[in-house]
């Protein structure tokens, strides 16, 4: 896919990989709008992008993704300044395993409601454009962490709804391509928690001093991703043993005897 004049609307966009991800949009000739909980940030990072690149090509809107309201308000802003959207990136999300609710309402429910906006936005069938809908997840998706439970939970929701869309019958009429990049640690503001924000935070600390990546890993992953027109439903994992790595989440029956069981690592068809 050529990214030149191909219209994003992406939340979370203010710091962190949402901020890379816009500027690596930009850098290949997109224009982004991007949204985010945090004015005074949005505004700032807003100014110094406009002044790198133009105030035609990047702008910020204020928009919490868990209030229906704000989020659907935001994506029609984009359409309105660009005249459609071409790509949708879910970006937002927190960790916070003291305030599960909320964290719900913005990694799953702000998620799936802002693919629902988009997919009604670009179905050719109903007389859309097509585009590509990208999801920042995690790892956490792929498995299990006692560490966030209710974290974890939240992605493998954002997985299992784009799996079931990517892998619809109906997808080529839709004309919409779903992919989701799927991180560890990353190296961004998330780290610094509190006590008790997740279970056990020394261990994980730990763990994450070893594993964690960069945001310019994700980013790089991410450009990979959302450029390939083939990765229809894949899931790109982004890790020092396995950055890059596109995976698909299916079931299968071990010896044909078994109940089936997910497995992740599998080879996308058509990559290696």
């Amino acid at each position: 896919m050529n990214l030149s004049g191909k219209r994003v609307f992406l939340t979370g966009g203010a710091r962190g990989i949402g901020r890379g991800i816009s500027e690596a949009l930009l850098s290949k000739g997109a224009m982004v709008m991007f949204c985010d909980i945090n004015p005074g940030t949005g505004k700032q990072t807003e100014e110094e992008l406009q002044k790198q690149y133009s105030s035609d090509s990047v702008s910020f809107i204020k928009a919490d993704v868990a209030d229906s309201q704000q989020l659907k308000a935001a994506f029609e802003a984009a359409v309105t300044k660009f005249g459609a959207v071409d790509i949708h990136i879910n970006n937002a999300g927190i960790l916070d395993e003291r305030i599960w609710e909320r964290m719900f309402a913005v990694n799953a429910i702000g998620t799936i409601r802002g693919c629902q906006i988009a997919l009604e936005h670009m179905r050719r069938d109903k007389g859309g454009h097509g585009g590509v809908i990208m999801n920042v997840v995690s790892m956490g998706g792929l498995g299990s962490s006692y560490w966030f439970p209710a974290y974890t939970a939240s992605k493998h929701a954002v997985i299992g709804f784009v799996n079931s869309w990517a892998e619809s019958p109906y997808q080529p009429q839709h004309g919409v391509r779903w992919g989701c990049v799927c991180p560890v640690s990353v190296d961004t503001e998330m780290l610094n928690m509190e006590e008790n924000q997740i279970y056990d935070l020394s261990e994980n600390q730990k763990h994450t001093a070893t594993h964690k990546v960069q945001i310019s890993d994700v980013v790089d992953v991410f450009m990979k991703l959302v450029q390939d027109e083939n990765s229809n439903g894949a899931l790109m994992e982004v890790s020092r043993e396995n950055n890059g790595v596109y995976c698909r989440r299916q079931l299968v029956y071990m010896n044909n005897v078994s109940p089936p069981c997910f497995m992740d690592n599998l080879p996308f068809p058509g990559q290696t």
